[in-house]
């Protein structure tokens, strides 16, 4: 480890070097040192797939030019310098040759964009750093002292934590935060200690007790991020606290033993940074543009806003430039540059084909008054107007086409601003297709802090368009299913639910009743009043204070835990009778703080109608979810399920509800993508599944299928949906996982082509890189939220996805459909969906017709190789349908 050089020291040979390096120590320049492979890697995960003009993607190139922007605001620096890691191994693979052994290749799409972003860089005058033999870590530090040695100071943009050892006199580092692009803070060594309570050039001592599972630096086993930093804040050093091993609490000491310092300390020769890279300072300081060659490759890569920058820069900077390039330039902002023109100007073009249109909310927007709008063409003028002028413009211009940013949220404010426009391009929907797990981080960063809101759209359609195209079908999903339902969901949210008051109150009163007995029961059998909504406090009740033997601690906490299956094991004792009563207490809070009162308050606000909110854009799946209040979680059993759901009643006096709910829709789409004859021809046939299923996997006949053998098939039906295990299995039948193993065995030898499907779609998405339903909607599986599921979530994720997200399409389309088969019926509303349900509000009178149209709509909302079945109910109050 002789060719590692101690931060001290090499801090101590860079000063000594300082008169040889050009710096005015009267004038203290920054100098901005970009952590290459870092941000382009960062900015490939938070940007949306994008593609420049000749198809090649580009999403990496334009995160990166944006945090680049930031940064250079944020600190102005004289110069840039970006470095990358070279190719082959470093120094580090021959301390340890299993070095970043498990890291996995970079995709081919980021992969891609290194080398014309490098190229890019040099012509816009940076300094791109690769040096063999070491890591871009190692030539960042390295030039980061050399300059602070010099008289500058140098400013470390990079998330990377290996670097935080660097900071010190005239370093500092420029952290990006949250999860994308957008957003930088910049911290010195004093930040730094005060928040971790050890200097920065302890990190590497710090990091070697950690560890890192992603470089195979081993660490300390045992030691986790909040142990590490009580010791290295203590010691300071490894060699500090391995000599005062004996001071150490007891279980933490035998872990320090068992692994010794001296795998300690090469752990942290991994970590530590080779800070004697020869980088040559001045020829960094000294860097020049080529603004020409910048602007050529930026168009090429289709960066729009950075062609704006780089001309910019070329101007103030007074470059000569050949006529030529003169002239590609005058073209250029022609083409790109938002222009600010009168109203009356658009008015003139009204025979445009296309405009788009943004709600500006008075922050930014050059001071545009709040609850205007802007309106911009494709060549770049935009103008302000109000309510009435953009519904004449639109009405009158007969646009075929209006780009919007957020189109539902422009519903919620006015339904009928748009409705003369034929077609509807939004830029929230577009998103959320090509990335629905990720649409939510990713979506307010598309439209860049500064630039023009309504003229960037048309920047943002070139690039997201393709990529939809890519997918088959994924344009039909957009236009034929996702954007429809906007108009609908507004409708359904305006209509809303009516809550009986006289009821909800009564109810009220009886949880509250209800609850205080139970705190009072429990006072009375302990000897104790504690707050039964504390977990800390029931905590201690049960364990400290019954005696009641612990199961397991909260994740991540050092209380013991008393989740409702810790409570439901404790109720199972003989002298159970408290735990018995904290359920109840449980449940009965639940209803009254989780759905009485949240819907009464909703109701107040809403004249004594329920309005939710329907988020068409949040589920990887496709699924709509309903918030403010959630409609859709409201228990669908129970005695105080169906007291709350007999509270909620038809909006008009003389009407009813009338639901309609997809039988077993997620089986029915099961037997079709799988093409199992034996499903599709039951389900043809309408027999029981369930029983047939045991039929076949218990080989007797389905007259003598028990209620027992089919609740088992049951199971195994809707489980495999979601990826069960056997272990999963077992759990729920209260079978061993040997049975339950053979249970699952003779179910696909029933059943081989669900087994095959099963197996192969799976693949088939990890091959392709993402799910598809049967419409076409995608799920990618880089962007797969796991929680924790680890390798396992993936799988039932990926099995589930195609499956759940038909199911969703289908019923997505239904609601289209029945709001089309409605239109301008005033006396027939839709107004809730729960996953598999639709439920619509009309007169008694002609609910026996409504249902009728209702089935015909659903069971056709698709083409299967099988049936689609819909159950009908009709009734006054939520509870009867």
């Amino acid at each position: 480890m002789s060719n590692i050089i101690d931060l001290a020291d090499a801090r101590e040979r860079m000063q000594g070097k300082g008169s040889e390096v050009p710096g005015d120590p009267k004038a203290p320049d920054t100098i901005l040192i970009v952590d290459g492979h870092g941000l382009t890697h960062r900015a490939f995960h938070a940007v949306p797939t994008l593609n420049a003009p000749d198809g090649a993607p580009t999403n990496a190139r334009l995160g990166f030019m944006n945090m680049l922007q930031l940064a250079e605001e944020k600190v102005s620096p004289r110069c840039v310098a970006v470095a990358f890691d070279a190719h082959g191994p470093t120094f580090r693979h021959e301390l340890l040759p299993q070095y970043k052994a498990n890291r996995k290749p970079s995709p081919d799409d980021l992969r891609a964009q290194f080398p014309p972003l490098q190229e890019l860089l040099r012509l816009m005058g940076c300094s791109v750093l690769i040096e063999p033999g070491v890591e871009a870590d190692d030539v960042i530090g390295s030039l980061a002292l050399r300059a602070a040695a010099a008289g500058y100071r140098a400013v470390i943009l990079s998330s990377d934590k290996d670097l935080q050892q660097v900071r010190g006199e005239g370093v500092e580092m420029l952290r990006p935060v949250k999860a994308g692009v957008s957003a930088a803070e910049l911290f010195d060594a004093a930040a730094f200690e005060a928040k971790w309570g050890f200097p920065p050039s302890s990190v590497p001592d710090y990091l070697a007790l950690l560890g890192d599972s992603s470089d195979n630096v081993p660490g300390v086993p045992g030691v986790g991020e909040k142990g590490a930093t009580q010791l290295i804040a203590q010691w300071r050093t490894l060699e500090g606290l391995f000599d005062s091993l004996s001071d150490v609490k007891p279980a933490t000491r035998k872990k320090l033993e068992a692994a010794g310092l001296e795998s300690a300390v090469r752990s942290r020769g991994l970590i530590r940074l080779k800070l004697d890279v020869p980088v040559d300072l001045d020829a960094c300081l000294t860097a020049a543009p080529d603004f020409a060659g910048a602007i050529e490759l930026a168009m090429r890569l289709g960066l729009s806003k950075l062609v704006r920058r780089l001309t910019e820069a070329r101007l103030r900077a007074g470059t000569d430039a050949p006529a030529a390039v003169q002239v590609e330039d005058r073209q250029v902002e022609d083409r790109i540059k938002a222009r600010a023109v009168p109203f009356h100007e658009l008015e003139e073009q009204a025979a445009r084909k296309e405009m788009a249109v943004v709600l500006l909310d008075g922050a930014g927007a050059e001071n545009a008054p709040a609850g205007c709008f802007r309106v911009a063409l494709p060549t770049g003028e935009y103008a302000d107007c109000d309510r009435e002028a953009l519904i004449s413009l639109i009405g009158r211009a007969r646009a075929e086409r209006v780009l919007v940013k957020d189109y539902k949220a422009l519903l919620a404010r006015d339904p009928e601003l748009l409705e003369s426009a034929p077609s509807i391009w939004d830029l929230r929907t577009a998103c959320y297709l090509l990335h629905p797990d990720a649409s939510a981080e990713t979506f307010p960063e598309l439209v860049p802090e500064g630039a023009e809101p309504a003229t960037a759209l048309f920047a943002l359609r070139r690039e997201l368009d393709p990529e939809i195209d890519r997918h088959e079908g994924l344009r039909g999903v957009m236009e034929g299913i996702d954007l429809p339902l906007l108009p609908v969901l507004d409708r359904m949210e305006r209509w809303g639910v009516r809550l009986d008051p006289v009821r909800f109150a009564a109810l009220q009163e009886e949880l509250g009743a209800q609850i205080a007995r139970i705190e009072s029961g429990v006072a009375g059998l302990t000897g104790e009043t504690v707050n039964l909504n504390s977990p800390r406090q029931v905590a201690e009740l049960l364990f400290q204070r019954l005696g009641f033997t612990p199961e397991k601690k909260t994740k991540g906490r050092t209380s013991w835990s008393t989740s409702s299956s810790v409570l439901e094991g404790l109720a199972a004792l003989p002298n159970g009778q408290v735990p018995r009563l904290l359920l109840e207490h449980r449940e009965l809070s639940k209803m009254l703080n989780g759905f009485v009162v949240p819907l009464q308050r909703a109701a107040q606000e809403g004249g004594g109608v329920v309005h939710t909110t329907f988020e068409p854009a949040v589920t990887g799946t496709g699924r709509l979810s309903s918030r403010d209040p959630n409609l859709q979680n409201i228990p669908a059993f129970g005695q105080w399920a169906d007291r709350i759901k007999e509270g909620l009643i038809p909006v008009r006096e003389g009407n009813v509800f009338v639901a309609a709910d997809y039988s077993q829709i997620e089986l029915r789409v099961l037997a079709h993508m799988s093409g199992e004859p034996r499903l599709i021809e039951a389900f043809q046939e309408g027999r029981d599944i369930h029983a047939e299923t045991a039929s076949w996997v218990f080989h007797v006949a389905p007259e003598f299928v028990t209620p027992e053998l089919r609740r088992t098939a049951k199971m195994i039906n809707f489980g495999l949906l979601y990826g069960m295990s056997p272990y999963g299995l077992a759990e729920r039948l209260g079978m061993s996982r040997t049975e339950a193993r053979k249970v699952l065995d003779r179910y696909f030898d029933a059943l081989p082509g669900v087994r095959d499907f099963l197996k192969g779609i799976v693949a088939q998405a990890q091959a392709s890189g993402y799910a598809r339903t049967v419409e076409g909607r995608i799920r990618p599986v880089a962007e797969v939220k796991l929680e924790g599921a680890g390798r396992d979530g993936l799988t039932r994720a990926l099995l589930n996805a195609p499956i759940q997200g038909t199911a969703a399409d289908i019923a997505r389309r239904a609601m289209v459909n029945f709001d089309r088969a409605f239109a301008g019926d005033g006396e027939v509303r839709l107004f809730l969906q729960v996953h598999d349900s639709l439920v619509c509000e009309c007169p008694v009178t002609r609910a026996e017709d409504v249902g009728r149209a209702l089935r015909e709509i659903m069971t056709g909302a698709a083409t299967l190789s099988l049936p689609l079945e819909v159950e009908l109910k009709t009734g006054g109050s939520l509870a009867e349908v």
